[in-house]
């Protein structure tokens, strides 16, 4: 009976998803990554189904191809932007209950959702998470190969798993398992290369590739982000205003060392190797909270903490033992992290940060982003204390 309530409550929860996709609340600011999208399928439809030509695409060729799925699903001859936008909350939201069904707790993964609001339906970091998770899952199961190829389609559409493998390599390498090395890098190096040549077959070109991966390199620092949240508050501080707002390459964005930001986060993630070094027993299997404190810390250091990338640890969390502060501080993040963006996004940029009123809203942000550095901490005392489970 437990089990049937359960999945019942699961069922509720996804319909609840589904009604917030489609509500003015918070469908205009979430469509926005699905309009982009559009745009690029559009371009390919109009181009006698092609790239070739194509100018001002920051998205990579296997994220291409991922967008492009939703397309193929629609029956009818003409396709227009309706139908697509559709197709395209079907398609995440099944990404979403795949999820759902590979959690160890599924309970948790339930409430982190619940919190976090329709943003999964919208964005393609719910599908670049569970690769990575079929990726550990198949580690685990020692299936080196395809969970390299696994990894390596999640790098594919975002570059940042690339921080964890050098820890699944680490794990083969301390038991001498060269052959299986090589088997992970042949399995990633043929997922990363196989979009590509889809790509170029579909008329794309290298300086196509080039620019969407320098897009994102030249973003500023985006206001949502830890470094974002505290450049705010030093305006705050020293000019009892916040600092201006700067748009550019698709965020809002203040004034400061990009150039800095742009490494910072290596030193930790490098730090945090020379720990695993030091603790070989760190190496000895599979953890699921090393994958997950990296990703906590390249986010912390980042520049750019968009409220989707929450998901890129969220979804990691019901593969750990969590104390009950992390379960609540996670959900309470995500919550806090939903009512920023979309629910009163007008109110942080044009009250905040146009018209220095309704400081209430920054507060939350900057509630979030504690509650991130919190959620790092616990992660990083469990490790050094030896809590591997």
């Amino acid at each position: 009976m437990k089990k049937y309530f359960f999945a019942f409550f699961a069922g509720v929860v996804f319909w609840f998803l589904w009604w917030q996709a489609h509500s003015p609340i918070w469908s205009p600011h979430l469509q926005v990554d699905v309009w982009i999208s559009w745009l690029r399928i559009e371009y390919f439809m109009q181009h006698g189904n092609s790239f070739a030509g194509m100018t001002g695409n920051e998205i990579l060729p296997t994220t291409l191809l991922y967008i492009l799925f939703p397309k193929w699903l629609i029956t009818q001859a003409s396709v227009n932007y309706v139908d697509y936008l559709s197709a395209t909350l079907i398609v995440n939201l099944l990404i979403i209950v795949g999820t759902w069904l590979v959690a160890k707790n599924r309970g948790l993964l339930l409430a982190e959702l619940l919190c976090l609001g329709p943003q999964l339906l919208f964005r393609f970091d719910g599908m670049v998470m569970l690769l990575l998770i079929l990726g550990l899952v198949l580690f685990e199961r020692k299936r080196v190969a395809w969970s390299g190829f696994a990894i390596g389609v999640a790098v594919g559409m975002k570059v940042f798993p690339i921080i964890i493998v050098p820890y699944l390599l680490l794990i083969l390498l301390v038991k001498k398992q060269w052959r299986e090395s090589i088997k992970f890098l042949i399995g990633m190096g043929e997922a990363l290369l196989i979009p590509v040549i889809a790509f170029w077959l579909m008329g794309g070109s290298w300086e196509q590739i080039q620019f969407a991966l320098s897009f994102h390199n030249q973003k500023l620092i985006s206001i949502e982000s830890v470094p974002g949240s505290l450049i705010t508050g030093w305006g705050l501080i020293k000019n009892s205003m916040p600092p201006e707002l700067l748009p550019g390459n698709g965020i809002w964005s203040v004034a400061g060392p990009v150039a800095i930001f742009n490494k910072l986060w290596l030193l930790p993630v490098i730090l945090t190797y020379f720990y695993l070094l030091k603790r070989r027993e760190l190496l000895s299997k599979l953890n699921w909270r090393i994958p997950l404190f990296l990703i906590l810390i390249f986010l912390l250091f980042s520049k750019n903490l968009n409220p989707q990338y929450l998901w890129w640890y969220m979804a990691l969390l019901p593969f750990v033992k969590n104390d009950r502060i992390v379960i609540v501080v996670s959900c309470a993040v995500a919550l806090l992290n939903q009512l920023v963006y979309p629910v009163f996004y007008t109110t942080l940029i044009d009250n905040f940060y146009r018209n220095n009123t309704d400081y209430w809203i920054y507060y939350l942000l900057l509630l979030r982003n504690i509650g991130i550095i919190t959620i790092g901490y616990v992660n990083l005392k469990q490790l050094i204390e030896k809590k591997y489970e």
